[in-house]
């Protein structure tokens, strides 16, 4: 289980999330843009300190207040995908996996898991948007993550590729078993791939602004399981 509550200070509002995200599911931040979702995902990956809180991954905490803990980003065994891939464009696609890899014979494993392989030896000008990003959430898995973050992935994405790299990663989320959490701005989006939904207005959980087909909010910070 994947836990936490991200209290953040903003200029206008204060982030003040609780979430939970069990292994093989997935948990979707949505929100209209400056709500916050962005904020929580950094700060759970370590790249922005909340004010307050704590952040934990089964019984090891990566941030708390009460426990004085503040865990750096590579200490947290977070795999994380950028809405803009973040290769190395001097390496090939291989290269770039292989980079943060822990085990360097997982390369080949996750060529051919995002169905890749033959792009090994391509750099990241050569191919697709889709491919770059297949390619960024190989390289994010190859760190061997406890778990992924996904901060709009597929939004400068078409249709067409959005749609294909969604199967593909609920294909990966049933194989893996790991904790997601992504933000998304697409509300098709958060129907097809979403097992737990949070919908963020000034850093707060509220109502999605369309009721049709949402998915259901988290319980109340009181009932989540701990």
């Amino acid at each position: 289980m994947f836990e936490a509550h991200i209290l953040k200070k903003r200029e206008r509002f204060t982030v003040d999330v609780r979430l939970c995200c069990p292994a093989g599911e997935l948990l979707v931040l949505t929100g209209p843009s400056g709500s916050g979702k962005t904020t929580v995902i950094r700060t759970l990956a370590g790249l922005e300190r909340p004010d307050a809180g704590y952040i934990r991954y089964r019984e090891r905490y990566w941030f708390s207040t009460e426990e004085r803990i503040l865990l750096k980003p590579r200490q947290r065994r977070v795999g994380y995908v950028f809405q803009e891939h973040t290769l190395f464009p001097h390496l090939t696609v291989a290269k770039n996996i292989a980079y943060g890899c822990r085990d360097p014979r997982r390369v080949d494993e996750l060529l051919s898991m995002l169905h890749i392989r033959h792009l090994a030896r391509s750099r990241p000008h050569e191919i697709s948007g889709g491919e770059r990003q297949r390619a960024a959430l190989a390289q994010a898995l190859a760190t061997d993550p406890q778990v992924l973050l996904l901060d709009e992935p597929f939004s400068a994405l078409d249709g067409g590729t959005r749609a294909l790299l969604r199967a593909e990663l609920k294909r990966l989320q049933n194989r893996l078993r790991l904790p997601v959490i992504m933000v998304t701005h697409d509300a098709d989006e958060a129907r097809q791939l979403g097992d737990r939904h949070i919908h963020l207005c000034r850093g707060a959980a509220t109502e999605p602004a369309t009721r049709e087909n949402a998915l259901p909010l988290l319980p109340a910070a009181s009932s989540l399981p701990v």
